[in-house]
């Protein structure tokens, strides 16, 4: 339960201002891209805890779209536990089609995790990320660009909504929050 959104939002934020390039990053080290990928799977979850208090975002949250590059299975490949970091050898790559997600699909990519491998440019800052779910493995794999994630993180952490009104659902027997235009 997220009691105070306040203190999720401004670790989104913060995140956000961690994965900005800059001039000189730190060299590839196997404790850097482990705390890289877990801040990114803290991130989301942070994001996904939002998404499912009611009242925590608006609709500019709710409704963002994620753009993302999709690669899919290559024919006759099935991808398992000890092949699944083999990216090359059982996803089309080359053919990659955009794609926008919900926040909340990129969020279970994350947290639901088979496959993150992290990417760094030629100037070692991180550039990219691909991820898919368990739920998703067999069907191909998404590269989601680290602009995007930041935008994302910033977009959630600034999204402070204004006004909700709750009203008795007889269908589901619970109250539903709706955000005030």
């Amino acid at each position: 339960m997220v009691i105070e959104s306040r203190f999720w939002k401004e670790d989104l934020l913060c995140h956000a201002r961690c994965l900005k390039p800059v001039k000189n990053p730190p060299r590839w080290s196997e404790k850097r891209v482990v705390n890289f990928e877990k801040d990114l799977v803290v991130s989301f979850l942070k994001i996904r805890m939002l998404l499912e208090a009611d009242t925590k975002l608006s609709s500019q949250s709710r409704n963002y779209r994620i753009p993302l590059y999709f690669s899919p299975v290559l024919k006759g490949v099935k991808v398992h536990k000890r092949n699944r970091f083999e990216l090359e050898e059982i996803y089309e790559l080359d053919g990659e089609l955009l794609q926008l997600k919900s926040l909340a699909f990129v969020a279970n990519q994350f947290i639901h995790q088979c496959t993150m491998f992290a990417l760094r440019s030629e100037d070692r800052n991180w550039e990219s990320v691909y991820v898919c779910s368990d739920k998703e493995r067999d069907k191909g794999i998404y590269r989601i660009l680290i602009s995007e994630i930041r935008k994302a993180l910033t977009v959630v952490g600034h999204d402070y909504p204004t006004s909700h009104s709750c009203e008795w659902d007889e269908k589901i027997e619970d109250y539903v929050w709706k955000e005030r235009e």
